[in-house]
């Protein structure tokens, strides 16, 4: 009988809900199906992983500091230039030796690596990966999901070494990589800038999985998060990062609370009685980082403007439903079964994997139209309530804003839409379009033929 095939995933958190730890855990899933030996190795800030390397964290010490030295955008100065390159090629060194280690013990035959050779929160990671890939001539799959050059911050490195640091390895020209982005435009962007022509494999979803119904572990999770059984409940699945502009769910939240009274003593889509009792609810599933908690304070304050009803519930949420200390924690797809609208008004996405949650939920789904969704995703063909393509001018607190004529334009259709008899049949027609364009085959036929499983 041959030896299992073993795969090391490596990634700098895994086991979370955001939208990485997400495509790892399909392509856990998917390789294990066809007899791999799977193994997880990331930072220390993971769940349900096999190594930890405690130095993959981008958010810890000396890591986060490099981060915010070695960028214009962060404006700190705390080490000269000399001190910067040596900080950062002495992480990258203890990061290659513990690699190795892991790398010797179980002798992988494959390597897929997610986002560390193209982010820019932890430069030194690259080096290391890049180091070991080619020293032991270990066969890679890179998934790009957010290029450095994507984000305002880390679009301009400091000096002369950053600049040829990060042309480089992120990512490296290495024959051993094969890369992976997620959209038409970032192909365009690494074939334009590195000559790298990648494969397009756009996020993917469980299309067989059971539908998510209520059950009885989830039945409590409304009482658990303070939210009425009548209450309409307004979903914002993702993190609690500023590119999402969850400022505008708010915003979207606040003007369709206002048209409540068009919902009273009426049926929704999905058989809910909105009653006199009944409340708009948005609640917000996903974390924050530290680096992110300002804009957690800003997205409060406006709410508290808006003088809307807003729960924060990531502390009862985790990937998949667990008890912790005896205290139950639901998964994100059960969020998903109460919600009668899910928002996803994000300004930027390397792909958008909340989008595709919703999908196979059946929700309606209220979106901005980031790039990416506009060129790769939107002719597919689905049925959504859009926000525009078009920002105003930010607020004064620098949080964006999408002109108010796109709102009510939004909103009127959103209550529309929630009292629509025939909208399950919109919705069951949107998870038909995902299945057959984001189903796990996709990834699946590309992993059998790579790995040659």
């Amino acid at each position: 009988m041959p030896r299992k095939k073993k795969v090391a995933i490596c990634h700098y958190r895994v086991g979370r809900t955001d939208g990485v730890s997400l495509e790892i855990k399909k392509r856990k899933q998917i390789l294990e199906a066809h007899g791999c030996e799977v193994r997880l190795i990331a930072g220390p800030r993971s769940e349900t992983v096999d190594y930890i390397i405690d130095e993959l964290e981008w958010e810890d010490g000396a890591i986060s500091t490099i981060k915010e030295n070695g960028f214009v955008d962060f404006g700190r100065k705390d080490f000269d230039d000399m001190e910067l390159a040596d900080k950062i090629f002495r992480i990258s060194d203890i990061i290659e030796r513990k690699l190795e280690a892991i790398y010797k013990k179980e002798k992988f035959d494959y390597f897929l690596v997610h986002n560390i050779f193209c982010f820019g929160g932890h430069i030194s990671a690259a080096r290391a990966f890049d180091n070991i890939i080619k020293k032991y001539r270990i066969s890679t799959i890179v998934t790009h999901h957010d290029f450095y050059w994507e984000r305002k911050e880390f679009r301009v490195p400091r000096n002369g070494f950053l600049r040829e640091y990060v042309s480089t390895y992120l990512p490296p020209k290495n024959k051993y990589l094969k890369h992976v982005v997620l959209s038409s435009i970032a192909q365009e962007q690494l074939k334009k800038r590195k000559g790298i022509n990648p494969v397009v494999l756009p996020d993917i979803f469980d299309f067989s999985q059971e539908v998510w119904r209520k059950d009885n572990f989830n039945k409590g999770l409304l009482d658990k998060i303070g939210v009425k059984k009548n209450d309409l409940l307004v979903l914002q699945a993702t993190r609690i990062v500023p590119r999402k502009g969850i400022e505008t769910a708010i915003d979207f939240a606040s003007s369709l609370d206002k048209r409540m009274k068009n919902l009273r003593g009426k049926r929704l889509y999905n058989n809910k009685k909105i009653n006199d009792k009944s409340n708009l609810v948005l609640v917000l599933a996903g974390y924050f980082e530290d680096s992110d908690r300002d804009y957690y304070l800003k997205l409060r304050e406006v709410a508290q403007e808006k003088d809307i009803k807003i729960k924060f519930v990531n502390g009862n949420i985790n990937a998949k439903r667990s008890f912790n200390n005896c205290e139950k924690k639901f998964s994100l797809w059960d969020a998903y079964v109460y919600a009668d609208l899910v928002t996803f008004p994000s300004i930027w996405e390397g792909w958008g994997n909340q989008f595709i949650e919703a999908v196979f939920a059946r929700k309606p789904i209220v979106l901005w139209e980031y790039p990416v969704f506009k060129k790769d995703i939107k002719k597919e063909g689905y049925k959504f309530i859009s926000l525009g393509d078009k920002l105003d001018k930010p607020r004064d607190n620098g949080l964006s804003r999408v002109p108010s004529n796109n709102l009510r334009k939004a909103v009127k259709k959103s209550e529309k839409w929630l009292l629509e008899p025939d909208l399950n049949k919109i919705l069951e027609r949107n998870f038909n379009i995902g299945k057959k364009f984001h189903g796990f085959k996709i990834v699946e036929d590309f992993l059998i033929k790579e790995l040659e499983l």
